[in-house]
């Protein structure tokens, strides 16, 4: 591994937040119970989704939850996601769907659904962010970025990489040395 994917890695471990990170050694479950209880005070939850997309939820979890016992298990809740267009890594879901999972182990229940979905809409703002930010350097609206005319910018723009530096991430961003990237691949890259 370069130095470049190295300090990449270095990057996306420290984005990667558990709910024990700073916080006292307690039960995920009890963790879980008081944030939403917080966010359930004072309207603040109400904040994050709008009322169509509240109904829309709420009633998609009513066609999911067969047995009307108000949970939906880890299947039921695959193809609730999918259907309203949240698709996650099938192990990634799966260690959600423990933490989220109600204390009798009988599945989760609609709320736990609006954490599941303001998690992706994050990440699907930031992917955005970062599909906006490239956007912005893509000069002839293509889809594709020179690389010199990128490496330029590593080294003339915000925080100042060497030419080394810059040499180094070109090698992430354009392996194959083809004079221009495809930024899309560069943010699924940067966000896995």
């Amino acid at each position: 591994m370069n130095q470049t994917q190295t300090n990449l890695s270095q990057v996306r471990q420290k984005e990667k937040v558990s709910l024990n990170d700073g916080l006292p050694k307690i039960d995920p479950r009890t963790v879980i119970e008081e944030l939403k209880s917080h966010l359930y005070s004072d309207d603040n939850f109400k904040k994050l989704f709008s009322d169509a997309e509240d109904k829309k939820y709420r009633e998609n979890f009513q066609l999911f939850d067969r047995d009307s016992d108000e949970r939906i298990n880890f299947t039921e809740l695959q193809e609730l996601l999918t259907s309203i267009g949240y698709v996650y890594d099938e192990q990634e879901l799966s260690e959600l769907y423990k933490e989220l999972e109600d204390s009798e182990g009988q599945g989760i229940r609609s709320d736990a659904l609006f954490i599941l979905v303001s998690k992706k809409k994050r990440e699907q703002d930031r992917e955005e962010q970062l599909i906006e930010a490239f956007k912005s350097v893509d000069l002839e609206n293509t889809g594709y970025i020179q690389s010199e005319y990128f490496k330029e910018l590593l080294m003339t723009l915000g925080y100042r990489f060497t030419e080394d530096e810059a040499d180094e991430y070109m090698k992430f961003i354009d392996p194959k040395n083809e004079g221009k990237f495809l930024y899309i691949d560069i943010v699924k890259k940067i966000l896995k």
